[in-house]
């Protein structure tokens, strides 16, 4: 696991679970771990469904989250996204929202040039993080928007 010596982007992903389903940082560290072989789970936040913020792998070291970017940028992974029928939702609670607004904030102030994206940015063929990141980060007065 390298340092990363360069922060462009924070990719917003989500867990892509049901939002009635408790997962933790722990569960996705598993997943990461046992069932795809990583070293570390893959992003640097996991905001659980409670609003809880907790950090992953060091924020200063690559992600395994964005293929071709881990190298310069932060992930940070909203649990939830799928519905019950396990299609895209935005299901992310009140509380989650409101931290991942205060997580970006804060690592917009420590790399004041950075990107955020939603990881379908980088990916067309995926739907996560289940929301339109650029329209949101609008809708809530966030510098550093691309529209």
């Amino acid at each position: 696991m390298g340092k990363r010596t360069e922060t462009n982007y924070l990719i917003i992903h989500c867990s892509a679970t049901r939002g009635n389903q408790n997962i933790t940082l722990d569960d996705i560290k598993r997943w990461h771990t046992t069932e795809r072989a990583f070293i570390d789970i893959g992003y640097h936040w996991v905001i659980e469904r409670d609003g809880t913020v907790k950090q992953g792998r060091p924020v200063d070291d690559w992600g395994a989250h964005a293929k071709g970017h881990n190298h310069e940028s932060v992930g940070i992974c909203l649990v939830g996204g799928l519905d019950n029928n396990n299609q895209p939702e935005d299901n992310f609670t009140p509380l989650q929202k409101r931290m991942l607004k205060l997580l970006i904030a804060g690592h917009q102030a420590l790399y004041p040039d950075v990107e955020v994206r939603g990881h379908n940015h980088f990916s067309e063929h995926k739907a996560c993080p289940s929301f339109p990141v650029e329209v949101w980060l609008y809708q809530e007065g966030l510098q550093g928007v691309d529209l």
